[in-house]
């Protein structure tokens, strides 16, 4: 079970306010109210914003985050799937890099032989028309 600490707070009958900052120790006129120590520095800072009914922590305001224990474990279970999502999403990424990398050297050694088949191609081009230059010039003489 949770640890709890006391915060002793003055309450306003009327409209249930906490009429001034809480206190971590006892006097006269303070109502005891025992929460988590976290709980006590937020209610400590945040006092304003707070109401106590029927013995209870409730928020004034929408703006400040719900430390109910429910609501911070669907918080953490929430996060908790998005960071599986995320190692998955990586995952892939990763397996994905991988494989672009291989293509990449796949691709480069492709591009390689494709070069040299180029310049094998030029050179073969080259011979071919010095041997049309040649029966050319052959032809022409004995004509």
């Amino acid at each position: 079970m949770a640890k709890t600490v006391p915060v002793y707070v003055s309450i306003n009958a009327d409209n249930n306010t906490i009429t001034e900052q809480p206190a971590v120790e006892a006097a006269d006129g303070l109502v005891e109210m025992w929460v988590t120590p976290d709980m006590q520095e937020y209610i400590i800072r945040n006092w304003q914003k707070y109401l106590v009914v029927d013995g209870i922590f409730k928020r004034t305001v929408d703006t400040l985050p719900d430390l109910s224990i429910d609501h911070l474990l669907h918080i953490n279970e929430v996060l908790g799937d998005q960071v599986t999502t995320a190692n998955t999403t990586i995952t892939g990424l990763q397996k994905l890099a991988g494989s672009l990398t291989m293509q990449q050297t796949q691709l480069s050694a492709t591009v390689d032989q494709a070069e040299n088949t180029i310049k094998n191609l030029q050179t073969l081009a080259g011979q071919l028309t010095a041997q049309v230059t040649q029966l050319q010039t052959k032809d022409a003489t004995n004509a």
